[in-house]
């Protein structure tokens, strides 16, 4: 049977499918410990399909992590409407509810990083920073003040947590409601150091966050 993309949503595409093993298995090995030859064996297919694919094990990595950034600056323009909070509040839980696609691409992003080459360092860092820069403006719009030094180590902190408090608490014994609420709050606490006036949480809340481990 096909992989699924998702619920209710059409199957994945072969490449697809090898693409979401490749993940699941630099998740569980460790991109460094994980040969293209095992790679070729883990997703079924002789190493020479493999490099048809992807040139190399680290432009495989690269990519994985490129998509994740691609999908949190897709993010920013998704959640542009509305007034200053909320708009700074639809990309803060829109990047939360990526968790449910992207639980795996948010650990190599954090956790692999230094195993690319230094140009794809580069281009990741160049997405990073566009996101950082996109945070900081909603940041700034929704009233935050302070020495810009602060409000950048805000953001940088801030998406620090964004990308590892949804895994973190799966690991905890809370119900997902639980989770939810913890979220909201600590999110909220971190930012009112530098908005004086209360954020107040508007439109749906915060998507459901997937199991440990689900990846797009």
């Amino acid at each position: 049977m096909a992989l699924l993309a998702g619920s209710g949503e059409a199957p994945l595409s072969r490449l697809e499918q090898i693409r979401h093993k490749a993940l699941e298995l630099f998740a569980e090995r460790g991109f460094a410990r994980v040969s293209m030859r095992e790679l070729a064996l883990h997703v079924e297919i002789g190493c020479g399909s493999l490099y048809h694919h992807f040139e190399s094990k680290e432009r495989l990595l690269f990519e994985l992590i490129e998509e994740l950034y691609d999908d949190l600056l897709e993010a920013v323009f998704n959640t542009s409407r509305g007034n200053a909070h909320e708009r700074l509040l639809g990309l803060l839980w829109a990047h939360i509810a990526l968790h449910e696609r992207r639980s795996l691409n948010f650990l190599m992003a954090e956790q692999e990083f230094r195993c690319l080459s230094p140009p794809h360092q580069k281009q990741i860092q160049q997405l990073r920073q566009r996101y950082e820069d996109s945070l900081l403006t909603r940041l700034l719009d929704a009233g935050a003040t302070g020495p810009s030094r602060l409000l950048r180590a805000t953001v940088q902190a801030l998406i620090a947590w964004l990308n590892h408090l949804p895994s973190w608490l799966q690991q905890s014994a809370l119900e997902p409601a639980e989770r939810q609420a913890l979220i909201e709050e600590i999110v909220l606490g971190s930012l009112s150091g530098v908005i004086k006036q209360p954020l107040h949480v508007a439109g749906p809340a915060i998507v459901p966050l997937a199991a440990h481990g689900a990846t797009g």
